[in-house]
C-alpha cells in the first residue's frame, strides 16, 4: 500500500492541472479584446470589440439609407473617385492615424476641392496634408507649421458639439476591462485659430480645448476631430455616445460616404512622422521610389522576384570558380606533313630523280639513328661514299642478306646517273621497305 500512495496521489493531482490549464486558456480568457492601440484592429469596421468601430459603421449605413457606404479596403488612390453622379458624397477616416503618399494625398484633396467633405476623426493628422490646406497657421510667433495635436491626460471628457446654440456635454471615458482608466485625450491648439484664417470651431473638449472644428478648401469642407474613441463600439452602445455620433454626422452632406480601412496606422508612427525642423527634424523618411511599388501587391511581387534572383546570383557568382582548363589538342607530327606534300609535288612534276635522292637520304638517316653507319652523299653528285666493308657490316647487323643491301645501292646509282621512270623509282622504294621489314 506504501507504493502506490505516491501513484494515487499524483494521478488526480495530475488531472486537476490538466483541467486548471484548459480552464485558463479557454474559459478563463477574457472575452473581450480591450487594446485600443493596436492598427491592425481597433478601429475597424469589421471589429466588434470595445474599440472597434462596426456599431459606427451600421450607423452610417441607417443615417444615409438611401446612400452607399462603400469601404477603401486597398488603397485611397484607386478607389476614391473624384466624381459621384449622385452628387456630394463624403470621405470618412476614424483611428488612430492615416499614413497617405503623394497620389493619396493628392487624391483627398482634390476630392474636396470639388465640393466634397472629408471627416477625419484620428489623434493625429499627416504634416504634408495639413501643411497642403495652407490655412492651418496664423501669422506671428508660432509661424512653423503644423506640429500636430495636442494631447492632456484625464480620465474623463466632457464633449461638446456646437448645434443650434445647445451646448450639450457628452461624457466620455477610457476603459480596461470595464475600469476607468486615464488618458490622453488630444485637441487643436490654439495658435491655428485666429481672424483671418478660416478655421471654423465646431466642437470642444472640456469647454476650453478644440476638438472639433472645419476647414473650408476649394468648394469642400475638411471636418478635423480628434477623438476618435467616441466613435468606437464601447460609446456607441450608450444613448450619450449615440447622440454625440449623430450631432456629427450631421455635419456630413447626404450622399455616398467612402469610409477609409486601408490607410491606418498607429498614432505613435504617426507623430514621428509629423516631428518638423522646428522639434529636431522629422525621423522617418519621406516617401521614397518604391512607394508605388509597394503598395501594389503585383509590383511588390515583382520587385521582391527580382531581389531573390539577384541575391541568388550574387550567392552562387560568390563560389570560387575554377579557371578554365584550356582544351590540349593531340600532338602531331608535322614533318611527315611536310614530307607528303613535299613529295607530292615532286610526284606531280614527275621529278623522280629528286624523290630517289630524297628516299636515300632518308634510308640512310634511318641507318645511322638505328646502328650507328654514318654514310655521306657527295654534296654535287649525290652519291654515297660506301665501301665493301660497309656492306658486310650492314648485313650483320640487320641480319639482310648483303647481296639485298647492294641492289638497294645499284638501283639508287640508276637513278641519280641516268632519268629514272616511275618504275625504277617504285622499285627503289620497294627495295628499301622490304630490308627494313627484314632488319632485325
Amino acid at each position: 500500500m506504501s507504493k502506490r500512495l505516491p501513484l494515487l496521489i499524483g494521478i488526480p493531482a495530475l488531472i486537476i492541472l490538466l483541467a486548471l490549464l484548459v480552464y485558463y486558456r479557454q474559459g478563463g480568457q477574457d472575452r473581450f479584446d480591450w487594446r485600443e492601440n493596436r492598427a491592425n484592429k481597433a478601429y475597424r469596421n469589421t471589429n466588434d470589440q470595445p474599440y472597434g468601430t462596426q456599431v459606427f459603421f451600421n450607423l452610417l449605413e441607417g443615417y444615409f439609407p438611401e446612400n452607399e457606404v462603400l469601404v477603401l479596403s486597398k488603397n485611397v488612390e484607386e478607389e476614391l473617385p473624384l466624381y459621384n453622379a449622385a452628387g456630394l458624397a463624403s470621405y470618412v477616416f476614424v483611428g488612430e492615424a492615416m499614413l497617405y503618399d503623394s497620389l493619396a494625398l493628392s487624391r483627398v484633396l482634390e476630392f474636396i476641392r470639388r465640393g466634397n467633405t472629408a471627416l477625419f476623426s484620428s489623434k493625429s493628422l499627416p504634416f504634408d496634408f495639413m501643411s497642403s490646406l495652407d490655412s492651418i497657421q496664423c501669422a506671428g510667433d508660432y509661424d512653423t507649421g503644423w506640429s500636430d495635436y495636442g494631447f492632456t491626460y484625464d480620465s474623463l471628457a466632457l464633449l461638446t458639439v456646437d448645434e443650434t446654440g445647445v451646448n450639450k456635454q457628452y461624457p466620455f471615458f477610457f476603459s480596461d476591462r470595464n475600469e476607468m482608466q486615464g488618458y490622453y485625450w488630444s485637441f487643436i491648439n490654439d495658435k491655428y485659430f485666429c481672424d483671418h484664417k478660416p478655421l471654423q470651431v465646431l466642437g470642444r473638449l472640456n469647454d476650453s480645448l478644440v476638438n472639433f472644428a472645419r476647414i473650408p478648401y476649394g468648394d469642400g469642407f475638411v471636418l478635423l476631430h480628434t477623438t476618435p474613441i467616441a466613435f468606437t463600439n464601447l460609446h456607441l452602445l450608450r444613448p450619450e455616445g449615440r447622440a454625440y455620433a449623430e450631432a456629427i454626422l450631421a455635419y456630413l452632406p447626404e450622399g455616398t460616404v467612402y469610409w477609409d480601412a486601408a490607410s491606418h496606422i498607429s498614432e505613435a508612427v504617426a507623430r514621428r512622422r509629423n516631428r518638423n525642423k522646428s522639434s529636431f527634424a522629422r525621423e522617418l523618411p519621406e516617401e521614397h521610389p518604391l512607394s508605388y511599388l509597394l503598395r501594389h501587391l503585383s509590383l511588390a511581387w515583382a520587385w521582391y522576384l527580382i531581389l531573390g534572383l539577384a541575391f541568388l546570383y550574387l550567392l552562387f557568382r560568390a563560389k570560387r570558380r575554377q579557371r578554365i582548363i584550356p582544351v590540349l589538342h593531340k600532338n602531331e607530327n608535322s614533318s611527315y606533313e611536310f614530307i607528303s606534300t613535299i613529295a607530292h609535288l615532286h610526284f606531280k612534276e614527275k621529278n623522280y630523280q629528286s624523290i630517289s635522292i630524297q628516299s636515300m637520304k632518308l634510308f640512310l638517316a634511318q641507318l645511322r639513328e638505328r646502328y650507328g653507319l654514318v654514310v655521306l652523299l657527295h654534296p654535287e653528285t649525290n652519291k654515297p661514299k660506301v665501301e665493301k666493308a660497309f656492306f658486310s657490316r650492314l648485313a650483320q647487323v640487320s641480319e639482310v642478306p648483303e647481296t639485298q643491301i647492294q641492289a638497294i645501292f645499284t638501283q639508287y646509282a640508276n637513278a641519280i646517273q641516268y632519268e629514272p621512270t616511275e618504275g625504277m623509282m617504285s622499285d627503289l622504294y620497294m627495295a628499301m621497305d622490304a630490308f627494313w621489314k627484314q632488319a632485325k
